[in-house]
């Protein structure tokens, strides 16, 4: 009887183990492979203005191709370059968090995918942003 005790709980934690080990090497998710929703910075961040919890289960988490036109470039602590695309509200935009570190970017009309993570202090920010041709 202790036996068999022993070798469920041995089974159960090899079982863990693998699954852990699955996980943890387990491919990222690339921004390129999603299918994103295509949608313009202005509807973007009015929507999070109007209701964050509603535009958290519409795009939190999910690919964003966004429409619109470059506001402001700044650099990152880490080096990256993050855009600030426009919108109706000067003290809200969208903020795309480039994957490139060396891209040279100019004011003007872009679409960049990436995914969203949510409203921040007035802002939409999107993460592992590329450009899109």
């Amino acid at each position: 009887m202790g036996k068999k005790i022993l070798l469920t709980i041995l089974a159960l934690v090899l079982i863990g183990v693998c699954t852990g080990i699955y996980m943890w090497n387990k491919p990222h998710k690339k921004v390129e492979q999603a299918e994103g929703i295509v949608i313009d910075a202005r509807v973007l961040a009015k929507e999070y203005s109007t209701d964050e919890k509603a535009a958290d289960t519409k795009y939190l988490n999910k690919a964003i191709e966004v429409k619109g036109t470059i506001d402001e470039l700044e650099k990152t602590q880490d080096g990256g370059l993050m855009v600030i695309l426009k919108t109706d509200d000067v003290a809200a935009g969208v903020q795309c968090a480039m994957r490139e570190k060396g891209l040279a970017l100019k004011r003007g009309h872009i679409v960049i995918k990436g995914f969203c993570s949510g409203g921040l202090m007035g802002s939409v920010s999107l993460t592992d942003c590329v450009i899109v041709q």
